[in-house]
């Protein structure tokens, strides 16, 4: 996990205590703010962390499958089950079981899940024999679950059972100031440490929205060190759905019928903060000077923003 954001500093803190308990955790993050490393990272710092870590996607898993996933089935219980098969919760008996997307769990399912979270205990698909296991639960969603109850799309009961401690990940566009660090992250992963993104282009890929989050950032990185031939990265050879969305960003300001003039403002002042710290490789007495700015004054406006 890469990020000295203060966003970033709380979900550290949040991990780590949460890590000593086998409370059940539900992380809530849109796709590809990286909840499978939370998950991860709450197993490797807990007592289980010499036992399974478990992961199951539920997206579009059709009833049938994912409950033969979730726990098992016995030989001859449907066709085409030729041999006994253990589940998920039976393979991840003293350790952790990661949940993933599970506002796809449909809700014929959600009851069997209830009772096996309340229990500790479910039967195979097809058999008769209770199982008991002791597993910690993680779970994930992309979306509110607490819309979907009021939707009457998700039990409300199996919510709360879910969210005993929920944990929220910040899109990436709310930790702009970690993707400095992602990027260098990623060229390092990469092979290209040796890349250099001008300031221009850096800001450029601070100001993009990242729709896709870490998960695109890292697939935009790796096109971009395999497509550069030299050791400069120029806004220039940014991909156009980045310098293309800018563009088209600003523009659209001014075909707009009203626009909230403190938050056009408030969001120039934040790109010219964090350009100027880039730009001086985040000295802050220098990053003030290019803003004629006194340090002071610089440093008020970096807290206003969460930059410190």
């Amino acid at each position: 996990m890469v990020g000295k954001s203060k966003a970033m500093q709380n979900i550290y803190s949040q991990i780590e205590i949460v890590a000593q308990s086998d409370a059940t955790v539900l992380i809530i993050g849109e796709s590809g703010t990286g909840k499978d490393l939370v998950a991860n990272a709450i197993h490797q710092l807990s007592p289980r962390k010499n036992k399974p870590f478990v992961k199951l996607s539920c997206a579009s898993l059709p009833e049938t499958l994912l409950e033969t996933e979730l726990f098992g089935h016995e030989k001859g219980a449907f066709t085409g089950a030729i041999k006994e098969r253990k589940g998920k919760f039976e393979c991840a008996n003293g350790g952790t079981l990661f949940l993933d997307d599970v506002d796809d769990i449909p809700l014929s399912s959600q009851v069997k899940l209830l009772n096996v979270i309340q229990e500790k205990r479910f039967e195979r698909i097809g058999g008769n024999e209770s199982i008991k296991v002791d597993v910690r639960l993680i779970c994930a969603s992309k979306v509110d679950l607490f819309n979907l109850v009021k939707l009457g799309k998700f039990r409300e009961d199996l919510y709360y059972r879910m969210s005993v401690i929920p944990i929220k990940i910040p899109p990436l566009r709310e930790r702009r100031e970690d993707i400095p660090l992602l990027i260098e992250h990623f060229l390092n992963k990469f092979g290209r440490p040796e890349l250099k993104f001008t300031p221009e282009a850096m800001e450029a890929m601070i100001a993009y929205e990242w729709p896709g989050n870490v998960r695109q950032l890292e697939n935009i990185v790796q096109r971009i060190v395999v497509l550069t031939k030299g050791n400069v990265v120029t806004r220039e050879a940014l991909p156009s759905e980045i310098t293309g969305a800018i563009r088209s960003g600003i523009d659209n300001i001014w075909n707009k019928e009203k626009i909230d003039l403190e938050k056009v403002l408030a969001d120039f002042e934040q790109r010219a903060l964090r350009w100027a710290l880039e730009k001086s490789g985040y000295n802050q007495t220098k990053a003030a000077e290019i803003l004629n700015l006194k340090r002071t004054t610089l440093r008020e406006k970096m807290k206003k923003y969460g930059l410190i």
